[in-house]
């Protein structure tokens, strides 16, 4: 669900749109652990044929105890409308991510980074809780976003080293809505198939394994490779989801999906723009870095690591501790599974509005100022891209379409 760095949880804070790890901010402000609890309760309005206590066992995320009204209303805005949500199916799925690796000491790498290297299905699940929730959508009402009696807001989570897809708290399925889910399980099952049998080809041996090999490094505890991770990323394109649907972007691109006519104040913009867009380069900078400077910036090989408490490794028996991706992360032996290139951002939205974002946003303009991305932005389809420079926007004739 959420945008991904490797920060470490911070301290208890509500979320802030200046703050990059804001769309990361509910677990912490909850509390992992006490979010948690065996309680369940139902909105009225969408029946179950059993009871709840017939269901099989199950934790439910219970948020009522850690954030009041307000606040989970403003939280339901924030995630639906940065998304541009606000036209429901009668299914909505929101999808977390972790890894699923054993004797992997860097395993927090492949998880979910602005969850601070955790699995990302307790963000989903919070949140889902929250949108199911009749008092959280009477709030939404009275602010124009409603979401209809008969959708049904489900949590779930993909395991990136398996490309399974797990839907969670199944137990608080209502029977209307088992058809939906049955379905986007199978379509899940069908596209994870289908990309473990691409993604086989970027692993070393790939050309030799078949689907369930690639699955059982998983559960390989010898295994240097158990994914590819985010290798090879490259770019971040925030415009509408249509103008990439279809294309093959090799894995190499981080989506988010925005609608510059849903959004008139640019607020959801400004949210884009100043958590998942730095998140996303925070994550392209430890690829980087790691790769052109493993040594300094990277923490060599996993052969040789032996674990410091639970902060970090070292190489051996001594030395300091090392930061940054083992080299298995960004290479297979010489040949290079990460290009080290600086993150490029497209934008589709008035350029305006993005110019007005990156003046009032010290980060960002460090960002380009510094060289550490690459903007270009276009109004929509039919203007060419223009490219973010000091003075504003130049024209850009390359096509990245």
């Amino acid at each position: 669900m959420s945008s991904a760095s490797s920060r470490a949880w911070g301290s208890q804070r509500k979320p802030s749109t200046s703050d990059p790890s804001a769309s990361a901010t509910l677990p912490t402000t909850m509390g992992r652990a006490s979010c948690v609890t065996k309680s369940a309760t139902r909105p009225e309005g969408i029946a179950h044929s059993s009871p709840v206590m017939d269901a099989p066992p199950a934790t439910t995320v219970d948020v009522c105890e850690r954030l009041s009204l307000d606040e989970r209303a403003a939280v339901a805005e924030s995630i639906l409308r940065m998304m541009g949500l606000t036209d429901f199916a009668p299914l909505v799925v929101l999808a977390g991510h972790r890894s699923a690796t054993r004797n992997n000491l860097h395993r927090a790498a492949l998880d979910c980074g602005a969850c601070g290297g955790n699995a990302g299905g307790v963000n989903a699940r919070a949140a889902a809780a929250i949108c199911d929730d009749p008092a959280v959508r009477g709030r939404l009402a009275e602010r124009g976003l409603r979401i209809p009696d008969g959708t049904w807001f489900v949590a779930a989570e993909h395991e990136t080293t398996t490309d399974a897809f797990h839907v969670l708290d199944d137990h608080l399925i209502p029977d209307s809505h088992r058809g939906y889910v049955d379905r986007v399980r199978l379509v899940a099952s069908v596209a994870g198939h289908a990309l473990v049998d691409e993604r086989r080809l970027a692993l070393p041996g790939g050309s030799r394994q078949t689907v369930e090999r690639v699955r059982r490094r998983a559960e390989d505890r010898s295994e240097m490779y158990p994914e590819a991770g985010l290798a090879d990323n490259a770019a971040l394109i925030i415009a509408p989801r249509e103008i990439t649907r279809g294309a093959d972007l090799g894995r190499r691109v981080f989506l988010h999906d925005y609608d510059p006519a849903a959004d008139p104040d640019g607020s959801a913009l400004t949210n884009i723009m100043t958590a998942p867009l730095i998140v996303a380069q925070w994550i392209n900078a430890q690829y980087y870095f790691s790769t052109i400077h493993p040594h300094r910036h990277g923490a060599g090989s996993k052969t040789v690591h032996n674990p410091v408490g639970d902060i970090g490794v070292i190489a051996g028996h001594t030395g300091d501790l090392r930061t940054g991706l083992p080299w298995q992360s960004v290479a297979a032996g010489d040949e290079l599974l990460h290009t080290p290139l600086r993150l490029s951002v497209l934008i589709q939205a008035p350029l305006d509005r993005v110019e007005r974002i990156v003046s009032a946003t010290d980060a960002l303009r460090s960002l380009l100022d510094g060289g550490w991305i690459t903007l270009h932005a276009r109004e929509d389809a039919d203007h060419p891209w223009r490219q973010h420079r000091s003075g504003g926007f130049t024209t850009d004739e390359r096509n990245h379409a």
